[in-house]
Order: structure tokens, then C-alpha cells, then sequence
């Protein structure tokens, strides 16, 4: 995970433990209502000392005490003072250090003159010396990781699929908030949505949003019979408070009307949005202003970065996109002044819907060929909603029932069957690889062979092999098919892991090594160039198959990994 997403998760987690925190017991025998405090800027120490002393919380003093904390250097009190947290190491005689501490980077290994050369001392390899002996060149990129220890391997990054970067700055919330749009609205045109206010039976703020998985729902709009409790489940899982799903449900119930005569595509659901959402819809200004630039990002990443517009073309999209993320004079400007900016961003995006299709499928739109980098993120974290938010590694009960549903995006986002399980199998062994669970690990195994079993039209068959990555493999940079990219980046793990499998398995987690090398035999037509060079080397039964080939070449890697381990 980058640095990004890892600040991302990082912020989402404060907020929710603030939430958690303030509302049980926060509010000094009092309810209090968060809903329009910026959780973001509220001290954690302030929070924690009001909750210890039952005093009541303040919003302004929060905030100030939270800007005054980030003025000065972290520091913990204990029964001799203050201490503060220094990157030098002043001697305890010394006075305070007066300049700035110097940045810490890689520092070079001691050398070992131990020898009479002057040279470091290494163990010697008899493993590879024999192997050098025999003429066999072992010395392959896989080989190298394979001496990584079980709990580094999981940190090498070979789980980034490689999609192209997003040119806006559209955050991890950000893409997972536009996926839950994308959803709504593929079930109001499919009709399975039906809008009507309802009264709703009161519940402590604590609770809402929070519920076990039996819980039966009660939501606010009318949901047809079946998907009711589901689509609850699903904005549960995705994170979506309960006011931002009304709000977002009461503007999107009409979209249907609009989409009679042209296929609908997240950028006219982000104008629907935007048409039918007022100032007053949110509790405060900053949340208006979030949501706002959110979705004036998602019109700029899809449309302004077009290669099919002309110059003048993108130069007054660019003007009118920036006038749409200046919150500020967006609000104060006149309604008819809001409605001609959303009719010119409106006819850009039909200008381009009404371009030659690629491959000239069933309801293929423009999006699908020249936005696959931003709409396949958004079905991945569709797909994401079946893991338990309250138990890591786990599906939920209702996890089918939440793909039927996701499935209802598919003609927006431009999902095929065949690419439904490749990303279904990629997204279950990101989470087997990050839990160790093995039950994710057989549905991924299961999610490709069905993949493999599946076979399209030729029309689309060659839509499916066009969308591009860009992945480290063979010792550089490669372009791959995205359906490569996927089965290349499994199969390397699986690989790294069985290749030094005395290391990483044991009797405890045998089932897991069992699974794994069941995979990676699935995918043994998947064999990147360092192993075909390698077999070409190393000896194997007269006669075997490519799955027996794969094997030896596996316990020659572990074994060779075992043996140097017992040699340094």
C-alpha cells in the first residue's frame, strides 16, 4: 500500500475511533451531535480527557487545542519532566541541540577485515558453486526473493495491478464514495430503487450505521422486496453515512427519465448530482465543499483529459471545470449561471458519447475504452464491499447477493463476465494476501477457472485483452493486457512463496500450501521468462509434464533457499 492510501486509511480509522469515542461518552451525560464537527481537526487528547472526566465536549476548544499540539514538537510528560522526540542523540550533558537534526537515510555496512585480502568475508555457496560447476546460469531474479523472509515477502509490491495513474487528485474516499453513486444508479435504472419518504423509527447516533449482519434495515427510501436489507449491507460496508446515502438517493431518483434514449456513464451521474443537490442538502459548509470538488474532479479526470478533444475544445472545459471547483463563487452564482455551466460540461460528454465506438458491442459507451483506469478502480471497490469491515478476511453472509447487485453497474463501468472474474479473483487474493485466510484463496482459484472456462464473441473477446497495465516483471517494465497483468502478478507471488516453501509453510498452515500450489499449477501456462530459463537448466524426468516441471523447479528453488539460509 502507498503512502497515499496508507494516510487515507490512517485519517478514515481516526475519525471512526473520535466517532466511537465521543458519542459514548463525550457529551457529559449528554447527546452529542457530531455531525458538525470536522473530526479531522479535533485534539485526540482533548477527546480522551473528556471522556475520562465526564466533562462535556467543546468543538471550539477541541480545534484549538488541536492546531496548538501540531505548533510544537510530540512530547510525553513523565515524573521527570517533558521529553521531547529528536531525530539526533545529544549527550544528557549537553545543551539543547541549536541547529536542525540532519535526515536519516541508508547508512553503508560495516566492512568485515577480518580476511588477509582486506576484503569481507562471505559464507561460501555450495549449493550455487555446484550448480555454477554444471554450467547452469541460477542466478534469477525470483531466485533472489525467494531468500526474503516470510514476513518481508509480503511487503514487496507485485499486488499493484498497474491500471494508469488517475490525473486528479481524486483520494482513495473519493473513488469509493463514486463507486456508491455508481451503484445507486445502476438500481434506479434497472428499477430496482423505488423513492418514497418513510417515517424511521429513532436511533441513538451511536448506532447508526452499525449493525450485525442478521439485523434486519428499516432505509429511509422505498427498496423493492429482496434489496432492501442488501443495499443497506452494501453502504454499511462502503462506508456511506446514512444522510449522504438519502441525499444522494433523493437526487438520483429521477436519472432513470433521462436515460431512455442514451446509455448512462458516471459522468452524467456526477451532472445529475450536481443539478439536483442544493447548499442547504448538507450539515456543513465543508462537507458541501468536499463533495462538490469530488465531483468536479471525477468530470475533469473523465472528460478534460480526453485525447478526442481539440485544443479550444479542452481549453473551455478547463475554464468551465474551474469554475465548477471554486466552491465558493459556486454558491453565490445565480442559478442560471450554475445550470449553463452543468449544459456546457453536459454537451462536451455527449459530444464525446457520440464518437465511433471501438469495438461496436452492445451498449458500449465512449467511457468504457477511454476511462477503463477510472471505472475498473471503481468496480474493484464495489467488489470490496463482500469483505467484513468487523472481521478482516472474512465475506460477509450476503456476499452473493451483493455481487447480483454490483453486477447492475456492469453497462456503466463496462464490465464483461470474463472480466467480472478476473477482478473478483484478483480482489479476493489481495485480501487472502494481506489476512492469510484461506478461504479467499480458493475463491480466487475458483473465480479463474471460471474465468478460463468462459468464452466470448470475438468482438468481445478482443475488447477484453485491450485494456493496458504497466508492471514490473522480467527484470523491467512491461506492457501487459490487463487480464495478464492479473494472472502474471498471482502467479509471481504464489511462485515466491513456494519457492523458498520450508521458510514460509509449515504443518500448521499446510492447507495453505496446498491451496497455493494448486493455484500456481492453474496457472502454470502463465510462466514468466526467468523460469523458462531455468528449466531449460535444471534437469527434470524424462517425459514430464509442465505441472511435474513446475514442481522441481520449485523444490530446487526451496531447497537452494533452505541450504543458503544455513550457511550465513
Amino acid at each position: 500500500m502507498d503512502a497515499a492510501s496508507m494516510l487515507e486509511l490512517y485519517r478514515r480509522d481516526r475519525r471512526r475511533l473520535l466517532s466511537f469515542l465521543l458519542s459514548a461518552g463525550g457529551g457529559g451525560g449528554r447527546a452529542l451531535d457530531l455531525s458538525r464537527v470536522d473530526l479531522d481537526a479535533v485534539s485526540a487528547d482533548y477527546a480522551l480527557e473528556c471522556v475520562a472526566s465526564g466533562a462535556h465536549f467543546n468543538a471550539s476548544e477541541a480545534t484549538r487545542r488541536y492546531f496548538d499540539e501540531r505548533r510544537y514538537p510530540i512530547m510525553i510528560g513523565s515524573s521527570s519532566g517533558n521529553s521531547y522526540f529528536l531525530l539526533s542523540r545529544p549527550m544528557p550533558s549537553d545543551s539543547s541541540p541549536k541547529e536542525a537534526a540532519p535526515s536519516i537515510g541508508p547508512q553503508a555496512p560495516v566492512q568485515d577485515n577480518s580476511s588477509s585480502t582486506g576484503q569481507p568475508t562471505e559464507p561460501r555457496d555450495f549449493f550455487r558453486d555446484a550448480l555454477s560447476t554444471s554450467g547452469i546460469g541460477y542466478d534469477t531474479e525470483d531466485d533472489k526473493l525467494a531468500d526474503i523472509s516470510p514476513q518481508q515477502v509480503n511487503k514487496v509490491d507485485i499486488l499493484s495491478l498497474g491500471l494508469p495513474r488517475l490525473t486528479t487528485e481524486l483520494s482513495d474516499d473519493d473513488i469509493r464514495e463514486t463507486a456508491y453513486e455508481v451503484l445507486l444508479a445502476s438500481l434506479f435504472v434497472s428499477g430496482k430503487v423505488h423513492f418514497s419518504e418513510e417515517k424511521r423509527e429513532k436511533k441513538h447516533k451511536f448506532l447508526k450505521g452499525r449493525r450485525t449482519k442478521t439485523e434486519g434495515s428499516n432505509p429511509s427510501p422505498q427498496v423493492e422486496d429482496g434489496y432492501a436489507h442488501i443495499l443497506d449491507l452494501t453502504r454499511v460496508q462502503m462506508e456511506i453515512s446514512e444522510s449522504m446515502d438519502i441525499l444522494t438517493k433523493r437526487a438520483l431518483r429521477h436519472i432513470s427519465l433521462k436515460t431512455v434514449k442514451e446509455t448512462l456513464d458516471v459522468p452524467r451521474i456526477s451532472l445529475q448530482l450536481l443539478s439536483s443537490v442544493g447548499k442547504l442538502d448538507f450539515p456543513t459548509e465543508r462537507l458541501r465543499g468536499q463533495w462538490q470538488k469530488r465531483q468536479a474532479n471525477v468530470l475533469e479526470e473523465l472528460l478534460l483529459f480526453s485525447a478526442s478533444l481539440e485544443y479550444d475544445t479542452s481549453n473551455t472545459l478547463r475554464i468551465v471545470l474551474s469554475k465548477l471547483k471554486s466552491t465558493e463563487d459556486w454558491v453565490v452564482t445565480v442559478p442560471e449561471g450554475r445550470v449553463e455551466v452543468l449544459t456546457i460540461i453536459e454537451r462536451y460528454n455527449t459530444k464525446l458519447c457520440s464518437l465511433t465506438k471501438k469495438f461496436d458491442i452492445k451498449d458500449e459507451t465512449y467511457h468504457w475504452t477511454h476511462n477503463y483506469h477510472f471505472n475498473f478502480r471503481l468496480y474493484e471497490k464495489l467488489l470490496c464491499s463482500v469483505f467484513d469491515i468487523l472481521e478482516d478476511g472474512q465475506l460477509v453472509e450476503e456476499a452473493d447477493e451483493i455481487l447480483e447487485i454490483t453486477k447492475l453497474t456492469w453497462p456503466i463501468l463496462g464490465v464483461t463476465e470474463k472480466l467480472h472474474h478476473i477482478f473478483y479473483a484478483w480482489v479476493l487474493f489481495q485480501k487472502f494476501s494481506q489476512t492469510g485466510e484461506i478461504l479467499l484463496l480458493k475463491h480466487a482459484s475458483l473465480q479463474i477457472r471460471e474465468f478460463r472456462l468462459y468464452h466470448d464473441v470475438k468482438e468481445i473477446e478482443l475488447y477484453t485483452n485491450s485494456f493496458i497495465c504497466s508492471v514490473d516483471a522480467y527484470g523491467g517494465n512491461k506492457v501487459l493486457s490487463l487480464v495478464d497483468s492479473v494472472l502474471l502478478k498471482i502467479n509471481v507471488w504464489c511462485r515466491r512463496q513456494l519457492g523458498n516453501y520450508h521458510a514460509h509453510y509449515s504443518k500448521n498452515n499446510y492447507s495453505i500450501f496446498e491451496a497455493t500450489l494448486n493455484l500456481v499449477l492453474l496457472l502454470v501456462t502463465n510462466s514468466s521468462e526467468d523460469d523458462f530459463e531455468e528449466t531449460m537448466f535444471i534437469e527434470s524426468p524424462v517425459g514430464s509434464t509442465p505441472e511435474l516441471k513446475l514442481i522441481h523447479l520449485l523444490i530446487v528453488r526451496s531447497i537452494h533457499a533452505a541450504y543458503k539460509q544455513l550457511t550465513l
